[in-house]
């Protein structure tokens, strides 16, 4: 069942990605590093909301089988140096915190200047403490989401244009 559609999607992401250039979060300066494999679709259609050219790089930071959480992986590609950077993490969705909050300690060893999380989506019940979040779709149910980057079956849903359940 589609729970957001594309046009809803569009506008969340337009939006979000507005503001915060706008407010002088996104500027020249700002790293950006993109989750995968789940973040990539979103980071795609957030960044080309942006009138800024910036560097983009990829971590593979997980801690989902299928609809079971378990194990954080994390395997990061070459990261550039991030000391005294603005870091923008762009992801799928920030769901329970724990993914992000280890991120957060993996990145902090780079000494950026500060980190936030931008996700497509948020769960209501997110423990977020500790974590700078700007979400474009905050969800209270507990459903488990596929489309837009999000997997519920084992990649094979990733790709769809909407949010699902």
């Amino acid at each position: 069942m589609v729970k957001y559609d594309t046009a809803f999607l569009t506008e969340r992401i337009q939006s979000t990605a507005r503001d915060l250039q706008q407010r002088g979060i996104i500027n020249e300066n700002v790293i950006f590093i993109v989750v995968m494999n789940g973040g990539v679709w979103f980071a795609v259609h957030f960044l080309d909301c942006l009138d800024l050219q910036n560097q983009v790089f990829f971590v593979k930071l997980h801690s989902y089988q299928g609809s079971q959480q378990g194990a954080l992986v994390w395997d990061y590609c070459d990261l550039p140096d991030l000391s005294g950077r603005d870091v923008i993490v762009l992801d799928d969705i920030c769901d329970s915190g724990t993914t992000s909050r280890a991120l957060l300690d993996k990145l902090e060893e780079f000494h950026p200047q500060s980190v936030r999380f931008v996700t497509l989506l948020q769960r209501t019940s997110t423990d977020a403490t500790g974590l700078d979040l700007t979400s474009c779709i905050v969800d209270d149910s507990k459903d488990f989401f596929y489309g837009c980057g999000l997997d519920a079956h084992d990649g094979f849903d990733r790709f769809h244009p909407y949010v699902a359940v």
